[in-house]
Order: structure tokens, then sequence, then C-alpha cells
């Protein structure tokens, strides 16, 4: 890759941490230069370049090391050892209200963090208005921050970092507050920087978004990359290692469900049905299954796409999935109240349980408004027992031996 493409290069980039058990031990190891800690490897020999304007994905479990990666490129805190060149400006939305001060007001802080990204009096003047409208705070913007939610943290750090037209942005986590209506805002945003042809280092746990905004992903696991290559690749194996990951690990440990946002579309019903309409949940290899939703919209103008996927429920492995952007069909909108159904012909799955998951999302079919999940949906049956995961049409036939082709030949 060509010095001058890229955006971002990282060689061996080591970041450590020194832990001590008690704050005075940083003391007694300074006088006696005894050593009373213990290193803490957040990132290890980190290796990747990002070519001008490209948007990287940054995956990986809590405490992979994705926000410390994050923190060494926005320079607010250096590494222990490596090389990391950035070309550009940069701005970040990293940890909820970084560069915030409580008690300023949300005006008097997007003015603050304006200047801090390089803007001078005139260009902070000029650019505040689009910072605030953008922001959709309202009367908030007059309050101390520390009055604010997650999501009007995260508003407000967005849209200042968008709206000073940095060369590199760095986001960090920050479509997982908010509801659904700004969470699209974001999105059409940075498809917009992308168009512009600017850098995007994009961090999240929604995969999705992931695979579907960033050319490229990095996964890192214990300060270490795991994989760095196309997205959907680097996703797939990284949700390959979650599947084991939850396998191995008792039930008991699993994390909580919290509460789901606020979304200006809800799908309120996933039924499965047979050919004929009936709601049904067994059904013979080769039957059509049809599978209905009904979707509510709030806003009656906003178009919306569908996903439909089909898992094995024994190990969530992941069979197909139908999707109506995909296929090229027209979101429907101008309405409330949807009822689509996904007609799914001759259905070849083997013998066994499986599960639906189907999303909504709007028209780039890049948003995800909602997500419903009907854990063993329906099951197969079939008196042979079938190896894999589908069955296929298929004829033997038997060849004639060398024998028989040479004497064949030879009458």
């Amino acid at each position: 890759m060509s010095r001058m493409t890229t955006a971002v290069r990282a060689v061996e980039l080591t970041k450590q941490y020194d832990i001590y058990r008690r704050p005075a031990d940083r003391l007694i190891e300074f006088v006696t230069r005894r050593a009373r800690h213990t290193v803490f490897p957040a990132l290890q020999d980190v290796t990747f370049e990002v070519e001008r304007g490209e948007t990287i994905g940054i995956i990986g479990q809590n405490g992979a090391g994705k926000s410390t990666l994050l923190k060494l490129l926005c320079s607010v805190t250096r590494p222990t050892s490596g090389l990391l060149e950035t070309k550009g400006s940069i701005a970040s939305i990293l940890e909820l209200g970084t560069g915030f001060h409580p008690e300023f007001s949300g005006r008097d802080n997007a003015a603050l963090n304006a200047a801090i990204l390089g803007l001078g009096p005139a260009e902070v003047k000029q650019r505040l208005p689009a910072i605030l409208e953008f922001s959709e705070l309202g009367t908030f913007l007059d309050r101390p921050v520390k009055t604010y939610s997650s999501g009007m943290y995260m508003r407000l750090a967005f849209s200042v970092a968008v709206n000073v037209a940095p060369d590199i942005l760095v986001i960090d986590e920050a479509l997982a507050v908010g509801d659904g209506h700004f969470q699209k805002k974001c999105v059409d945003k940075i498809r917009e920087f992308q168009e512009e042809g600017r850098t995007i280092l994009f961090c999240s746990h929604g995969l999705y978004h992931v695979s579907t905004i960033c050319r490229r992903t990095l996964w890192l696991d214990h300060g270490r990359v795991m994989r760095f290559g196309p997205s959907l690749d680097v996703v797939h194996e990284y949700e390959t290692f979650l599947l084991q990951r939850d396998r191995d690990r008792p039930a008991s440990e699993g994390e909580p469900e919290h509460e789901r946002p606020p979304s200006p579309v809800r799908i309120r019903e996933v039924a499965i049905c047979d050919r004929s309409g009936r709601p049904r949940d067994v059904f013979e290899r080769g039957e059509d299954i049809h599978v209905k939703l009904r979707i509510h919209s709030e806003v009656a103008s906003q178009p919306v796409h569908v996903i439909v996927g089909v898992h094995r429920s024994a190990d969530d492995l992941q069979c197909f999935a139908v999707g109506t952007h995909a296929d090229g069909e027209t979101p429907p909108s101008g309405r409330n109240e949807y009822e689509l159904v996904a007609q799914l012909r001759n259905v070849p799955l083997n013998r066994g349980e499986y599960s639906i998951i189907a999303f909504v999302g709007d028209e780039a079919a890049i948003t995800v408004f909602d997500r419903r999940d009907l854990r063993r949906a329906f099951s197969i049956t079939g008196e042979r027992f079938e190896v894999g995961l589908i069955s296929l049409d298929h004829t033997w036939s038997l060849l004639p031996s060398e024998v028989e082709v040479t004497a064949a030949a030879g009458r």
C-alpha cells in the first residue's frame, strides 16, 4: 500500500498498563526500585493499515482492546511501543461524555469541542447552528450535560464530530445508544462521509452494521489481532467463535437482556403458516413454509425492508436468509401497519427443529429498526435420518468398467 494513500498505519503497536494493588505501592516502588506491580497488556503487537477513504470495522469481545486502540489513534493515550501514523485531522466519538464538561451546557460543550477539534472562532460560529440542529436536543442544549442521558450524550458527541468535517472519523459504539430514528440519521451521515472519501474507523458490537458499512474489519481478542480482512469473512468467523463460546459457557453466565430502545418501526408479530395461510409448526421436507410478519410504523412515510433468516435450533447454525432489499423489492411505505409474507417454497431442510430471526430496517437495509427471534419456530419431520442440513434431488449411475469400454470399442 502506498504511503501517499495510507490514512492510518500501525506496526507492532503495544499498550501496557502497570497495575498496583494499593496506591502506596507506587511510592514504595519508586523509593525501593523494586517492582510492586503487574503488567496488563491491553494491546500486543497490533499491525494494520487503512487506506484513505476506507471504512474499517473493529470488533471483539469486551476487554479485547478496541477502545484502547481508538484512544491511541486519537492521541488520548500514548503507546508503550510500536509505530502509529495518522494523516489528516481526526474527530472521535469515544466513551460517552469524553471531552464534555459536566457543568457546561450542551451548547457550550459543542462550541468547546469544535474548537478542540481544530476549528477557529469564526468556523465555530459558522458551524455551531448545524451542529445543534443535527443533535435534535431542543431545550436541553441550554442545560448542563450532567443531566443528559447516555443517548443525549451520544447525539451531541456525534453531531460535533461529523460537522467539523474531519479527514478521519473514529466511532466507538456510538450507535449502541439512542433511538432508531437517530441511529438511521447517523448511518446516513456515515454514508455521506463515505461518498466524500473520508476515512472511518467504526467500532461496534452491531455486526450487521459492521458487515454492511465496512469494507474490511479488524478482529481483536485479548489485545491481539485475530484476523484483518473482508468484513463478511471476518464477521462470519467471529460469529462462529461467539457461538462456540456460548456453547462452552454455563447458562447461568449468560448476560441479561436489556430493554429494547425506542424505535419508529416495530415487528408486532411473526407467525409460521402453511401455503394456505393456516398456522402450523410441523412440516415435511419439501413443503412450502410461509413466514408472516406484522409491522407497525410510527412514521407512515418511512420505507421499510425485511430480512427473514432460518437457523437450526440445536446449534444456531444459519441455514439461509431472504430479504426484500436483496431481492430488489420496492420497500413499502405510506402506511402505519403492514403485513408481509415471505413465501419459502420447497424448503429442502432435513429433519430437525428450526428458528426464525426477523429484521426490519430502513430503505437502504442498513439501519435495523427492530429484531424478533422466534426460537424453535417450526420442525421438519421425516422417516429417514439424513446427514447434513439439506437434501438434494439426485440419482446414481454405474459407469462401465474399462474392460467393458474396450470390448465395446472393438466391436
